[in-house]
């Protein structure tokens, strides 16, 4: 039987290319009800939009209760929740607006989802903190059996969001999976390293400006469509709980830098910034296994962080 689909945060990087592929999956799913805080443009024509802030706590609002009622008229066999905030630097002028956007938002959804609804949320590989690189004796490799000790207010967030699912399916309400991704990076890029190095080759400055001491942090880059494939194979799966969305490697802030000058074609010295230019909360090391994935059939097309970055730097040039 198709599955009729919700899918929150549907403007986004990730939830445009999401929703792009559901459709043109019409053999499989009957219907994709979209919603955001923004319009969205809709050129297949296909589907409803919903307009819609889910951090809202004001109860007089039609954003309060919005979710519910939707979910209420169309009755969803699966929602896919990427609404949130995804800055992982705190807004010191506003801290709380990351606590609205991300856990309240994760509690509607977990709420208002019909009974035996699948939930398939973002949630990011930032949940792990940096315990295992500090501790002597520590494994080499994050898996989703280990604690996980987030050091950014944006991993607490999403730490709490993947509880209240949890304790929802504990209840029986629903079935859940939260994708732990990394950096994901695509055509359609919006903020992170890979766009900041794009605009600073083009600039006029001489140098490539890069936070932190040489080489930088290290990390996994993974290419929106593998992220999105993971999506939907979770949205169809039983199986239930927090999986590692990453490729097979990561790579420094300088092999990022290289891959952009490879992908732009344009080369330039980089001058680091040191260490007091990175932002608190940060974890300088990422590394985390993506074997529970694959076992349920999770196939990466770009398993390799670097050639990841180079192909979308190309096409984005």
């Amino acid at each position: 039987m198709k599955k009729k689909v919700l899918v929150t945060g549907a403007t986004g990087f990730m939830g445009r290319s999401l929703v792009e592929k559901l459709r043109i999956m019409d053999d499989v799913f009957s219907s994709v009800i979209t919603m955001s805080r923004r319009p969205y443009l809709n050129k297949s024509g296909k589907g409803r939009h919903y307009t819609c802030n889910l951090g809202e706590v004001d109860k007089t609002c039609y954003d309060y209760s919005c979710l519910e009622k939707i979910c209420a008229q169309h009755k969803p066999d699966i929602i896919f929740h990427l609404a949130s905030n995804p800055l992982t630097k705190l807004d010191e002028n506003n801290p709380h607006n990351i606590v609205l956007d991300n856990v309240i938002s994760a509690h509607k959804v977990a709420h208002a989802a019909p009974e035996g609804c699948r939930v398939v949320m973002a949630s990011s590989i930032t949940v792990y903190g940096d315990w295992i690189f500090k501790a002597s004796d520590g494994p080499e490799v994050y898996t989703e059996e280990m604690a996980t000790k987030p050091t950014s207010l944006y991993g607490i967030t999403k730490r709490t969001s993947e509880s209240i699912l949890s304790s929802y399916v504990g209840m029986g309400r629903i079935s859940a999976a939260s994708l732990r991704l990394c950096a994901t990076v695509g055509p359609n890029l919006t903020h992170g390293v890979v766009k900041d190095f794009i605009r600073k080759l083009h600039s006029e400055n001489h140098y490539l400006e890069a936070l932190g001491d040489y080489p930088g942090s290290t990390k996994p880059y993974l290419h929106i469509n593998d992220a999105v494939n993971a999506f939907i194979l979770l949205g169809l799966s039983e199986a239930d709980g927090e999986f590692n969305v990453c490729p097979d490697n990561e790579i420094t802030v300088e092999e990022v830098a290289k891959a952009v000058m490879i992908g732009t074609g344009i080369n330039k010295e980089i001058k680091w910034m040191g260490e007091s230019a990175n932002w608190k909360g940060d974890n300088r090391f990422i590394k985390a296994s993506n074997q529970k994935l694959k076992n349920i059939g999770w196939e990466l097309k770009y398993p390799d962080s670097k050639d990841t970055i180079v192909s979308v730097v190309e096409n984005m040039s």
